[in-house]
């Protein structure tokens, strides 16, 4: 991301300089773009006229968000703009008019109309926002000074390339510039989490609820490390509250089961057992285990067995795998409850087998190193600004093709961080490796069809020895063909509206794979079988540009026939300016991958730098790779991964 960022430099202060025009009649306009006005001939009706301007006093070639508020400081419209200008159609009477463009700091204009100055214009230029930051919108609602933005980025990176105290500096930082910022508090506290300073890292969620006692992350991640200290009591307190917060979070639901069935208290752990996996699905399959024991506890032995059962049907690893099998054979022996006997909160002989598995999983609490399922809660967008998702993807898609036709091959160096996970989510082995990495992307047409093939290498190899426990994570860079023409068609797509990345707007999609259609983007390998795995995610695109900027993707169903509970990818593009080319390519900065897969559970960040680029018209220029780069590519075309 300092790549993206390089592009919102620190420029010296201008002046701005806001100028309110005479009224005059408008031409005809293009269209309005996604949320923008469509330009009309000879308005008649009152209306403001927003024309934006970059600081030479240009149009400004980037997208606009421009509120429009009332007098009373009440939001009345928002709207982007479409050749640097938007138009509101209005009232009459005083506005407010706010324009936020990333890289420039946001600008507040007062105009007026009225019927003796119906057709107001505001032409706005914009000063370049000296502070190098970003405008940033924090989930509370609390405002953040330009300087704490910055800190909170910085620190962001830090914590996600596992440099703690640098984190910890800069998030410590934004932290005494915006103290009652919530979000800021609580991740602090995970840092401090991660450097197993537990006690440091409950002050800091404290604090967090302290500003904002409904914050939902700090109340889980409270009532989980309570869980694992078997602070059962403690832990309900936080759950309890996390549950009515958020009634449809199976996590909550989850974590409160397991307190419950600690506390004896198995109907109520039955209920909410079940009510997560209602809201989880497959992902809450630890559940089955939690409402297994509180049903054998309660004397329900078929139904007990049969959660088990199914448990055990998601493949858990073998240690807990043959606990449940000796629980099954316990309640199979052990007497059923009397007919019509009341067993709610009652203790029987079997509540013990409650308590028969050593160091049994908990879904939440050993999951929360997993980043949020992108079906879990929708990210915020700009209110009032709507897109049309066949112009986005034409667009992205347009932009995803020329990729073949520019690059044939390409070389970078790649970092790789591994990390297995234990039972509470804390990494106990990391690894750190480097390879020669080199990818091509060709376009197949050929009698039996149309094909893009990539392929990768590593250290001139495309086997798997080179990976930590010989498990290849291969073909991440290229889910971005997931907006290929050739394979778009393979997936539902919606637009959630317009967010705020890092680097600027961008157009949030929403994908999945649709049911009738094989997966042909992601494919597993084991024993010489081709397993296809269908993916869903979310993207966004750069509202300017229409290139992928971030990709994150979730399994649409877990797959327990491969022992593949969870799978969480969130892939990271920027442009890449090659010396010998005109065009800015954007490709693969890093890829954060995320699995639990055969009973590992294991975070790998990859990330790419010092690219070099191979093409049909630079091979003459930059020679052809070396042979420890290719190694032997021909006869390893079979690790390839072809995309029909």
């Amino acid at each position: 991301m300092k790549r993206l960022r390089s592009f919102i430099a620190a420029f010296a202060l201008l002046l701005l300089f806001v100028f309110l025009l005479p009224s005059q009649t408008l031409a005809q306009q293009g269209p309005g773009g996604f949320g923008g006005f469509s330009g009309v001939q000879n308005l008649n009706t009152t209306s403001i006229s927003v024309q934006v301007r970059a600081a030479d006093g240009s149009k400004l070639t980037s997208m606009a968000v421009v509120n429009l508020s009332n007098a009373m400081g009440q939001m009345v419209r928002s709207q982007t703009t479409f050749g640097s200008q938007t138009v509101f159609q209005v009232g009459a009477g005083a506005y407010v008019v706010e324009v936020e463009v990333f890289g420039y700091e946001k600008v507040r204009v007062q105009t007026e109309v009225s019927s003796g100055n119906p057709n107001q214009i505001v032409v706005v230029k914009l000063k370049p926002d000296t502070a190098g930051g970003v405008n940033y919108v924090p989930a509370a609602g609390v405002a953040l000074s330009p300087k704490a933005q910055k800190e909170l980025a910085k620190g962001m990176e830090d914590f996600q390339a596992n440099k703690f105290d640098d984190a910890i500096r800069r998030l410590d930082a934004a932290h005494q510039l915006a103290p009652a910022h919530p979000d800021i508090t609580y991740l602090l506290g995970t840092v401090y989490e991660k450097k197993n300073d537990l006690a440091s890292a409950r002050k800091y969620w404290d604090a967090a609820l302290q500003a904002d006692p409904r914050h939902m992350s700090s109340l889980l991640a409270c009532g989980d490390m309570l869980l694992r200290q078997d602070d059962d009591v403690d832990a309900r307190k936080y759950l309890d509250q996390a549950a009515e917060v958020a009634p449809n979070s199976w996590r909550a639901h989850s974590l409160l089961a397991n307190a419950l069935l600690r506390q004896s208290m198995y109907a109520e752990a039955v209920t909410h057992a079940e009510r997560a996996m209602e809201l989880g699905k497959a992902q809450a399959s630890p559940s089955l285990l939690i409402l297994g024991q509180a049903l054998a506890a309660e004397h329900q032995n078929d139904q007990a067995i049969a959660a088990l059962k199914d448990y055990l049907a998601t493949k858990p690893p073998e240690p807990t795998a043959q606990a449940v099998e000796k629980l099954i054979a316990r309640i199979k022996e052990a007497p059923a409850a009397p007919p019509g006997a009341v067993v709610g909160g009652v203790t029987y002989e079997n509540a013990s087998l409650a308590k028969d598995i050593p160091d049994a999983p908990l879904s939440a609490a050993s999951m929360r190193w997993l980043p949020t399922n992108i079906d879990d809660a929708v990210p915020p967008t700009e209110p009032g600004v709507s897109c049309t998702v066949q112009d986005v993807v034409k667009k992205v898609s347009e932009r995803v093709a020329e990729l073949p036709s520019l690059v044939d091959r390409y070389a970078a160096t790649e970092i790789l961080r591994h990390e297995e996970l234990n039972n509470a989510g804390l990494a106990d082995h990391v690894d750190n490796l480097s390879f020669n990495y080199l990818a091509s992307i060709r376009e197949i047409k050929n009698k039996f069809g149309e094909f893009l093939d990539v392929q990768e290498y590593r250290n001139g190899s495309t086997g798997n020895d080179m990976f930590p426990d010989q498990m290849a994570s291969t073909g991440l860079p290229s889910v971005v063909l997931i907006f290929h023409p050739w394979l778009i068609s393979d997936f539902d797509m919606s637009c959630e509206g317009l967010s705020r990345t890092a680097t600027g707007f961008a157009w949030q999609i929403h994908f999945k794979q649709k049911k009738e259609k094989e997966s042909r983007i992601r494919q597993y390998r084991m024993g010489g079988h081709v397993y296809p795995v269908a993916l869903k995610g979310r993207a966004y695109i750069d509202a300017n540009t229409f290139q992928v900027v971030r990709l994150e993707t979730d399994l649409r169903e877990s797959r327990p026939d491969l022992r593949l509970t969870t799978e969480h990818l969130v892939m990271e593009y920027g442009p890449v300016q090659f010396k010998s080319r005109q065009e800015v390519l954007w490709l693969p900065a890093s890829a954060d991958y995320y699995a639990i897969f055969r009973g590992h559970r294991f975070h790998r960040r990859h990330s790419f730098a010092d690219y070099l680029l191979f093409s049909i018209d630079d091979k003459q220029k930059l020679g052809s790779p070396s042979d420890e780069m290719i190694g032997s590519a021909a006869a390893k075309t079979d690790a390839s991964n072809v995309y029909k």
